[in-house]
């Protein structure tokens, strides 16, 4: 077993690591959008005081100003003022940052980090990710009105994407979906006109950042189109699609020929009985190649049904759930089994990096600041704090017992050790975080 000293160094000798490649990248890469006469903090000193908040889950700017003063960020050692600090964020955008994000990922692969394991190969996952708000964000949110309610809101829409078959599940990236010039509709009419118009430039984002690492997509339902599954197809990209009603006649098709399948045949998969906190749950999958072709939807391969079956610990009656999906991937090269998992993946964008920005990192719970483009650059420095932490909660730091495999440390204890980390440290930290060329 680790002790709680082996733990401190461990967090100590990665975050210190990661931190100063941070810096320098930001010396190297990151525009000041400040003007000269504005600076009294130095760029990668602000940038690093709000990613230690977020590492930290300091909940607003004043408790990442009290940390600045900590560990002495600020000009002289001084502390870095709230107002200093969302002067920033309010004058960056998701854009200005992105670059840090997509390089230490890139970090991350050189060291063996991103190697998938059960799938086989690099998948990514893309979803959406909505906030209704009070204010334009600079510009980028979509208006509506509520007729009834009488009150004008704003609704900011954003894409991100998650490597789901690396461990630590890392952050790739996020596109702001632009208002829609003259659109009328409420939010939930316009969210599909909005993905769908998003969803090509971020995946050819995406593959010209990080080349063959992007190279296969899940996408929940309204996400993708006939044409976008053809066109992926013919570009050597896989996809893997959840079918739902809002593509009527292939989910009719689709559920005929998968109900004939289960019929005929026992399940290609079968993830036996596993206890959650909901009861005890199975998963079967089975699979068919019929579709190919059908009304005019080239390269489909495969269709797939996964059964999860839930016996609730109440005793209650069981509950029986199916799921489709589409791919055009040819049936030999996943087995039944890598589909299984690649579908439990799908949705751990949701359970490890939303869930993650949300709960861990308070994103649901109100922005630290308002002003400008600051809730854009906060997304990509979260993103950034995600990939860390996770990296160390799955992978790098483990709670190893005597009998059993090691499980990954519970948020709040990892929290107490990043905390402590920064205890340590004091006024220190930018000295630390300098190479020896640069002490």
């Amino acid at each position: 077993m680790n002790t709680l000293k082996q733990n401190e160094d461990r967090v100590e000798r990665y975050l210190i690591g990661r931190v100063g490649r941070i810096r320098r990248l930001v010396d190297r890469s990151v525009l000041d959008p400040r003007s000269r006469q504005g600076r009294r903090h130095r760029l990668d000193a602000i940038l690093v005081a709000l990613l230690a908040g977020l590492l930290g889950r300091c909940d607003s700017l004043r408790a990442v100003e009290r940390l600045s003063e900590r560990l002495g960020l600020g000009r002289k050692r001084s502390k870095i003022s709230n107002t200093a600090l969302a002067y920033l964020l309010g004058r960056l955008d998701d854009e200005a940052l992105l670059p840090l994000l997509v390089q230490l990922v890139k970090d991350m692969r050189r060291r063996g980090e991103l190697d998938h394991d059960e799938l086989g190969g690099d998948w990514v996952a893309i979803d959406g990710k909505y906030e209704s708000l009070d204010h334009d964000v600079g510009g980028v949110a979509q208006k509506f009105e509520d007729r009834e309610a009488k009150t004008i809101y704003w609704r900011l829409g954003q894409l991100r994407a998650v490597l789901i078959s690396a461990p630590g599940r890392p952050a790739l990236g996020q596109r702001t979906m632009r208002p829609i010039p003259g659109a009328q509709g409420t939010a939930e009419e316009l969210k599909q006109p909005g993905e769908m118009t998003n969803i090509r430039p971020f995946i050819a984002w995406m593959r010209e950042q990080y080349g063959d690492l992007a190279t296969n997509f899940t996408l929940d339902a309204g996400l993708w189109s006939r044409g976008l599954f053809a066109e992926l197809d013919e570009q050597g990209l896989g996809i893997f699609g959840n079918i739902k009603n809002n593509k009527p006649e292939l989910a009719t098709e689709t559920a005929r020929v998968l109900r004939i399948e289960c019929q005929r045949h026992d399940a290609e998969a079968d993830s036996g009985w596993e206890r959650t906190s909901r009861g005890m749950v199975r998963r079967r999958l089975w699979r068919s190649c019929a579709l190919d072709g059908w009304n005019g939807w080239r390269h489909l391969r495969q269709v797939i049904v996964v059964e999860q079956t839930t016996k609730p610990h109440d005793g209650s009656a069981e509950v029986v759930e199916r799921r489709t999906f589409g791919t055009n991937l040819p049936k030999a090269t996943m087995s039944a089994r890598q589909l299984l998992a690649l579908v439990r993946r799908h949705w751990s964008i949701d359970n490890d990096c939303n869930w993650t920005l949300d709960v861990v990192m308070n994103e649901d719970a109100g922005a630290w600041c308002a002003s400008g483009t600051a809730m854009l650059s906060l997304g990509v420095l979260r993103m950034i704090a995600h990939n860390m932490l996770q990296w160390l909660r799955k992978r790098h730091v483990l709670i190893r017992h005597q009998r059993a495999q090691a499980t990954p440390m519970p948020w709040a204890q990892r929290q107490e050790l990043v905390a402590a980390l920064w205890v340590h440290t004091g006024t220190t930290l930018l000295e630390r975080l300098r190479t020896p060329a640069e002490a």
